[in-house]
């Protein structure tokens, strides 16, 4: 092989070579290219899955939120389901007590009425519908006192003030009406002057239809949370009573008319058989007719206060006032009663203003006031006691207050609120004094209450007790009647 062949072999396959190599660069160049591009994919991919796994934690966190969160519906869930199982037992329970209520209302055989704070209707029963004439429809939502009248035993309506409604609303305390009077007082464990008062006397509705009829009436305070927020008032029609009580009356009357006639004969021929114009009398005649006469004389005394009580109730009593210095007139019944206070070697003070005017008012009344009060004042004070007699003006210099206090026996706590009852007499009284009628105070709170006046008393068992007695300066006003008390 010559040289020249050699060479050009040796140049050819160097050629290929470095052909060969130029390829290789390349594919390494693209496979340096291809590397970098599988590691930023690898990067990427590893990008990829740090998201991918955060996006998992977080949905792995929002499951478990989401199961918490379900949980917690399902326990909401289930509490609302009990709470609407309990309110539903509630409105069932409501409905029921709704419906006792309601049945219990009705049955009440009383006038039934609810009003707010203001004194506005927000219930009436059936009872007070068909009393008054006026439907609820009519009724509900009006001013009750200015809905229904209430009227005296004259036809004049009571002044709003004074309506047991208002007083109610107005002391939050409970308000009842009698056949004398109504009156709110501020404690029960002993008698005090009263809050509140209207004009003595029956009181009167007016229905629908213009007619009225008398009434009994309680008014309670609703009181909640120390707020009042209305009031209760009860009330029946008392026609029945007050016939079944005037039929008492009239009996008493005619009754008590019958026997005077026959007690005065007794009574004559006695002071005539004690004189001895049929002959001097032994001396056991004259002591069996001295009983005689003295049992006669405590049956004309009875007779007389049971047609005092009559006159009273039948509203027949006859009433004249006349200037009277009531301090002459206290006086002289102290000085009837002279024998009596000495027998029991009593001290009796008085004790007399120098300001009290003379003033209008009927001097047998008042007389039979302070007879009554310092006759019991003497009975139920022991031997040696105490009595005080005052008249005195009242702060505000309108009415004249009369005090009548001793150190007697006292009147029983649980039995004061009776103490001016139609013949009531207290356990220690019916011990000390078995003569007594039980009606010398009723009459003493009928007289003073038909005056304008008031009357109350303190007293402690044992220690003594203290009658207040409060009658205006304009006295008492004159009366049309057909007999005087006695």
């Amino acid at each position: 092989m010559s040289k020249k062949t050699i060479i050009s072999a040796s140049s050819n396959k160097a050629l290929k070579l470095k052909v060969l190599a130029k390829k290789k660069e390349r594919v390494r160049r693209k496979l340096v290219v291809t590397a970098k591009g599988k590691e930023s994919t690898r990067r990427k991919l590893v990008v990829t899955a740090k998201g991918k796994e955060d996006v998992r934690r977080k949905l792995a966190i929002t499951a478990k939120q989401l199961a918490v969160t379900a949980k917690e519906k399902e326990t909401v869930r289930r509490k609302l389901v009990v709470t609407a199982e309990n309110l539903s037992l509630k409105a069932k329970q409501l409905a029921e007590t709704t419906a006792k209520d309601g049945a219990l209302l009705e049955s009440i055989g009383d006038g039934v009425i609810a009003t707010d704070q203001k004194g506005k209707v927000i219930l009436i029963n059936k009872i007070a519908e068909n009393l008054l004439g006026f439907t609820s429809a009519e009724i509900l939502g009006k001013f009750f006192d200015h809905a229904i009248l209430m009227l005296d035993a004259e036809g004049k309506q009571i002044p709003e003030k004074a309506r047991p409604l208002i007083l109610a609303l107005n002391s939050g305390k409970t308000t009842t009406t009698s056949t004398t009077t109504t009156t709110t007082t501020k404690e029960k464990k002993k008698q005090t002057i009263p809050e509140t008062k209207t004009t003595p006397g029956i009181y009167y509705y007016l229905r629908k239809d213009k007619t009225k009829f008398p009434i009994a009436l309680t008014v309670s305070p609703v009181i909640l949370e120390n707020k009042l927020i209305g009031a209760i008032m009860v009330f029946h029609d008392i026609t029945k009573e007050k016939e079944i009580d005037r039929a008492k009356s009239e009996f008493i009357s005619l009754a008590s008319h019958q026997l005077r006639t026959p007690l005065t004969t007794v009574s004559w021929y006695s002071e005539m058989l004690l004189a001895g114009d049929a002959g001097k009398l032994s001396p056991d005649q004259t002591k069996y007719m001295e009983e005689i006469y003295q049992g006669n004389k405590r049956m004309i005394e009875l007779v007389n206060t049971l047609l005092n009580v009559s006159r009273l109730e039948l509203g027949t009593s006859l009433v004249e006032p006349k200037p009277t210095d009531i301090i002459a007139l206290a006086q002289s019944v102290v000085t009837e009663l002279k024998l009596k206070i000495e027998a029991k070697k009593m001290i009796v003070t008085q004790k007399f203003s120098k300001d009290i005017p003379i003033i209008s008012v009927d001097p047998k009344l008042l007389r039979m006031v302070f007879q009554n009060l310092l006759t019991n004042a003497i009975n139920y004070t022991p031997e040696a006691g105490k009595i005080v007699i005052e008249i005195t003006l009242s702060n505000e210099k309108s009415t004249i207050l009369i005090k009548v206090t001793d150190t007697g026996y006292g009147i029983p706590k649980n039995q004061q609120d009776k103490i001016f009852t139609k013949l009531f007499r207290a356990d220690n009284a019916r011990d000390k004094d078995t003569g007594g009628t039980g009606l010398g105070l009723y009459i003493v709170k009928s007289i003073i209450e038909d005056s304008a006046g008031k009357i109350w008393f303190e007293s402690e068992e044992n220690k003594g007790t203290t009658f207040f007695v409060t009658l205006p300066l304009a006295g008492m006003k004159k009366k049309e009647g057909t007999k005087a008390l006695s």
